[in-house]
């Protein structure tokens, strides 16, 4: 049984050593588990991290480093440290210290006990309450509008099984979205609640402007109802501004700059929905992948696919 921890890492050089004296006894201390790796992912860091890395490296070859070309992007870096690792079992977790290495030791016990994936539950934020509202609005309404079921309240901390590693990364999509790609293959799986750890050195690079990337990025990966709310418009439309005239309620100056107001609308957030698919799907056509790697530096051993593959390929 191997175990392969991907570590996603962008400008941590200080948090480095100190999550891996944390991860280290825990993964030891798993039973059942021949051999165990932390795949650290560099995404593009410039404040030493990839040194941090590979002087860990240097006393213990457990220690795996990808390092990609430029950043990448969170959900990027993931595709890579999954799509370029074989492994019996995959988690994930930050190198931050906000979400506890110790919590990886419930997960494989739920995993021994026939769970498919074990993910953590944040049960509490240090974060203002407007925050906390529009993240449990978004929630709310993807809730409603996914077209498949999607995981809630899932963390970026969760461990799972070879086959539900394939059946996430089988999608080729330039927009991965792990919450919703788990959500989607099914299996079955457990959610962990933890409290989350203060930040164990420097501050958080995850802002106002990447929360609302994410939330768009999650709704436009997991649902096409906003395709289909252009059709419910058009009806309501086409019912609602006729009977404002008919019903004698409006005059005739007033009925025309309605149904002109209502008709520009219309075609401003039709063509806008419209445009966002089709960037997407025009962007999924060209195949460009999600993350390219540096060779050069990146150090795998055994654990590397053969042939190495981008995210829209899988090694058999």
């Amino acid at each position: 049984m191997k175990l392969a921890v991907i570590v996603p890492v962008y400008n941590e050089r200080e948090n480095i050593p100190l999550f891996y004296e944390r991860a280290k006894p825990v993964l030891d201390a798993m039973a059942g588990v021949d051999a165990w790796a932390l795949v650290f992912v560099n995404d593009g860091s410039t404040d030493g991290s990839l040194e941090a890395i590979m002087d860990l490296r240097a006393s213990d070859e457990r220690v795996k480093v990808i390092s990609l070309s430029r950043n990448f992007g969170y959900h990027s870096v993931l595709v890579a440290g999954l799509s370029q690792v074989e492994s019996d079992l995959y988690a994930i977790i930050d190198v931050d210290g906000e979400d506890p290495p110790e919590l990886l030791a419930d997960f494989y016990q739920a995993i021994r006990e026939g769970y498919a994936v074990a993910y953590g539950i944040r049960s509490n934020r240090d974060e203002p309450s407007l925050i906390t509202f529009y993240r449990k609005l978004f929630y709310a309404i993807i809730r409603r509008i996914a077209d498949a079921e999607m995981v809630e309240w899932m963390a970026e901390l969760a461990m799972f099984t070879r086959p539900v590693r394939q059946a996430v990364l089988a999608p080729r999509t330039t927009y991965p979205f792990l919450r919703a790609e788990i959500g989607y293959v099914g299996f079955k799986r457990i959610g962990i609640p933890y409290r989350r750890g203060k930040r164990l050195r420097g501050v958080s690079h995850y802002n106002l402007m990447r929360m609302t990337r994410f939330a768009i990025g999650g709704i436009l990966s997991s649902s096409t109802f906003p395709l289909r709310f252009v059709l419910y418009s058009a009806i309501a439309l086409a019912v609602a501004a006729p009977a404002a005239v008919w019903g004698g309620r409006l005059g005739a100056e007033q009925a025309v700059g309605l149904i002109v107001a209502l008709g520009f609308y219309f075609i401003l957030m039709s063509v806008s929905m419209i445009s966002l698919y089709l960037a997407r799907t025009y962007k999924n056509l060209v195949g460009r992948p999600v993350f390219v790697i540096d060779h050069e530096q990146t150090q795998l051993d055994d654990l590397a696919t053969e042939p190495w593959t981008s995210s829209r390929t899988l090694a058999p």
